[in-house]
């Protein structure tokens, strides 16, 4: 699948202040791994998903947020041409390789008015 006609969507909710943050962007404007990362979601099956991802962007069950009550939700959505997908983590259950895009993305997000 070609990376310049993916659409990734993302969304930060909670923390303490509960300030949403939400960006939008090709995959073609993400360095080539993380571009790689996101075209890795999308094309994941159910057995691939770790705890805490759903493709109905809902955290599945037992992936409750660790000790704290501000950690964030990340919830990321993953598009190309009719195919979608859209994950949700917590602070706690964030796969370790999705890291690094979502911190790319946090880069590019800005305060939403319907947080």
């Amino acid at each position: 699948m070609a990376t310049e006609e993916l659409r990734i969507a993302y969304r930060r909710s909670g923390g303490i202040a509960g300030i949403a943050m939400a960006a939008e962007c090709l995959a073609a404007d993400l360095p080539e791994d993380q571009a790689r990362v996101a075209a890795d979601l999308l094309g994941a099956t159910d057995e691939d998903q770790a705890p805490g991802e759903r493709d109905d962007g809902a955290e599945a069950a037992g992936s409750a947020p660790g000790p704290g009550a501000d950690q964030f939700t990340y919830t990321v959505r993953v598009a190309s041409g009719a195919r979608s997908r859209t994950l949700s983590w917590s602070d706690s259950t964030v796969p370790e390789g999705a890291r690094p895009l979502l911190a790319t993305l946090a880069g590019l997000a800005r305060p939403t008015r319907n947080g």
